[in-house]
């Protein structure tokens, strides 16, 4: 049985570390690995910091009001804080020194656990519920590491996430030293990762932003991982207000990439869910009728 003091103690760490920098901006730095029994645990808590918990609250209303006229937010729920570690534990993944050579199939047994969690989120119960979550979890593809790569006259090195060796940067001139850091987004931190193969990776990140169907169709003309339908997504504009919603959302995307995203991925569901089918086609084709390019 896990103690309360320790589901507290991670809560305060993923809030403070995580979800704040994430929400509000900022850097993130990753906590230790949950897993989805310890993430599960959390539960529906506020967050213990006060002043933290006003900023995030109006940071989350700031966000949805870009889609829908709210002055509040539903409070964060068990399956939000959960979604968190769940990203905490995608991002642990992706680090190189997470094992050594002896415990490789940490990386794999975690990336198992992460796609473990979201089979057991639920989706959001309703609109409202929806919008919250893309409130909170809005800037996640926004993410990145700052890779560096330091080459001198006789050789080069590879700074994944940290900062140069110092003793390398020394002599810059006389060394011929050249620094040149490279932004890399969330999508690709598992490249170069040879435990962990990167279709692996993109799944289980296409299957975390499953659980926020707003923030999957407000990220669908991504590059990677390639937007899908999904049965949350599938079901957000099979409502009114949500179909309204997922419109607001595409429009802020360029609208070409529109058209060919939501046309891709309505052709790719199988023909056997005949319902689910039907409905994407529907809503491409209005997409398609409806959303028009800006005249240059």
């Amino acid at each position: 049985m896990i103690k309360e003091e320790e589901v507290s103690q991670r809560a305060f760490e993923l809030a403070t570390r995580v979800l704040g920098p994430l929400v509000l901006g900022g850097t993130i730095t990753p906590v230790r690995p949950l897993g989805a029994r310890l993430a599960l645990a959390i539960g529906d808590r506020p967050i213990a910091d006060a002043d933290l918990r006003t900023r995030i609250d109006v940071a989350r209303v700031r966000r949805a009001r870009l889609l829908a006229a709210v002055d509040t937010l539903p409070d964060l729920t068990g399956a939000e804080w959960a979604m968190v570690a769940a990203l905490n534990d995608l991002v642990q993944v992706t680090n190189h020194e997470l094992a050594s050579r002896l415990t490789r199939g940490r990386h794999v047994r975690l990336l198992a656990s992460v796609r473990e969690l979201c089979e057991h989120l639920p989706p959001p119960r309703d609109v409202r519920s929806a919008l919250g979550r893309h409130a909170t979890f809005a800037n996640v593809l926004s993410v990145s590491r700052t890779d560096t790569l330091v080459s001198w006259w006789t050789g080069r090195a590879n700074f994944r996430g940290q900062p140069p060796t110092p003793r390398l940067l020394r002599w810059r001139e006389l060394r011929r030293v050249r620094v040149e850091p490279r932004a890399v987004p969330l999508s690709e931190m598992c490249e170069g990762l040879e435990v962990v193969r990167g279709e692996e990776f993109a799944d289980a990140l296409t299957m975390w932003l499953s659980r926020s169907p707003l923030t999957d169709l407000a990220t669908a003309t991504r590059k990677a991982p390639l937007f899908g339908w999904s049965a949350s997504t599938l079901s957000l504009v099979a409502t009114p207000l949500g179909r309204t919603l997922a419109w607001r959302a595409l429009a802020r995307q360029p609208v070409d990439l529109v058209h060919a995203t939501v046309t891709r991925a309505a052709r790719e569901l199988p023909a056997g869910f005949l319902p689910a089918k039907e409905l994407a086609d529907g809503f491409a084709a209005e997409v398609v009728a409806s959303m028009k390019p800006k005249a240059s």
